[in-house]
């Protein structure tokens, strides 16, 4: 009789084993990521790494033509970043809750929530208006902040 026993315990825990990978592989329903989500995440985090160096001209690069010519030089537009957008000049994480979406069915235009946390620890939610360029990268054509009841990512 122990033996009986012993075999039930062993396919119970098989049982168990497979019904565990079966729940992990449905909550792991995501798609991966698209080619262009991982540009337009990346584009946003070289913004963020260079402000946070103080790299004026490589924050600038990442800005849409119709920002570069609003601002006409990287001096000006870091000065309007830190003074308008501290949350993003200073930010100290940040998070991609999920992909970025398409503005009006427009492919050419995206629209990517951020989670970030600036260097105080305040957490804020930032909108950024992406738009995809003839050479097919990505640049930041504008950003807008949000109020945020998060307590830190």
């Amino acid at each position: 009789m122990p033996r009986i026993a012993q075999w039930r315990d062993i396919w119970v825990l098989v049982l168990l084993a497979i019904l565990a990978g079966g729940t992990a592989l449905m909550q792991n329903r995501h798609k991966p990521l698209s080619v262009d989500d991982i540009a337009i995440r990346e584009v946003i985090l070289q913004q963020v790494r260079a402000f946070s160096v103080e790299d004026g001209p490589m924050a600038f690069s990442f800005a849409a033509p119709d920002l570069q010519t609003q601002f006409e030089t990287p001096d000006y537009f870091m000065e309007m970043i830190k003074a308008h957008y501290r949350p993003v000049y200073f930010a100290q994480k940040v998070d991609f809750s999920s992909p970025a979406r398409p503005l009006r069915e427009d492919e050419n235009m995206r629209l990517q929530s951020v989670f970030l946390v600036d260097d105080r620890g305040a957490s804020h939610k930032a909108r950024y208006l992406m738009q995809k360029q003839p050479d097919r990268s990505w640049k930041i054509a504008g950003c807008h902040l949000l109020a945020s009841d998060l307590v830190d990512i």
